[in-house]
């Protein structure tokens, strides 16, 4: 049986990581150099093994107004998001993937990513989809079975009547398939198995 419901990640789904490298690997760091007085690949290093002491498991890790307090940059994340935003960009493969798709499902969006990332970077889609759930900003929770669960109940269908589309092997596919969705990893560049390279492949999946 086909499933009722598409849903899909957003970083590395839809948009590519362009946009999140410059913030927190160029910006943010950027910042730190100048409130430290160090070299720039000084201040890189340190932000990223910072950010690694939290992991993407921890709420924090999410949440950029944390890392502004913790390093101590007065310049607000409306500021630097709206900097940077003419650099968030698609994948090629989203709209018309997208475009066929809502002929014949209903399509969703779950991601970890808090909502003042997540408007700026969908608002060109958002259109297309019938909801948008922020695990962090409407649940206080990274993806776990529970909230998938949670978001099933939510808009009405049975958890095996989703497929969730994802480029985390756990946040994503693990934890969406122990919730009793249908799953499908995403790995551009790579596939096999339950995994998909490009988002136009889900149509064979679709098909079978």
């Amino acid at each position: 049986m086909k499933p009722k419901i598409v849903s899909f990640d957003v970083d590395g789904t839809l948009v590519d990581q362009r946009f999140n490298d410059i913030i927190w690997e160029e910006e943010i760091p950027r910042h730190v150099a100048k409130i430290k007085g160090w070299k720039f690949e000084k201040a890189r290093k340190y932000v990223i093994e910072e950010y690694a002491k939290i992991g993407d498991k921890d709420l924090r890790w999410y949440d950029i107004n944390y890392w502004l307090k913790r390093f101590g940059i007065k310049v607000s994340a409306k500021d630097i998001l709206k900097k940077w935003e003419k650099e968030i960009r698609l994948y090629p493969d989203v709209i018309p993937v997208l475009e066929k798709l809502k002929k014949e499902y209903s399509l969703i969006i779950i991601t970890c990513m808090p909502r003042i990332f997540l408007d700026e970077k969908i608002h060109t889609i958002s259109h297309y989809f019938l909801s948008v759930f922020s695990t962090v900003s409407d649940f206080h929770s990274v993806k776990s079975p529970q909230v998938y669960k949670k978001i099933a109940s939510l808009i009405g269908e049975k958890e095996e009547n989703i497929l969730h589309i994802g480029d985390h092997p756990i946040l994503d596919y693990e934890y969406s398939r122990q919730a009793g969705y249908r799953s499908l990893l995403l790995r551009r560049g790579g596939g096999g198995g339950d995994c998909i390279k490009t988002l136009e492949e889900v149509f064979n999946y679709l098909c079978e």
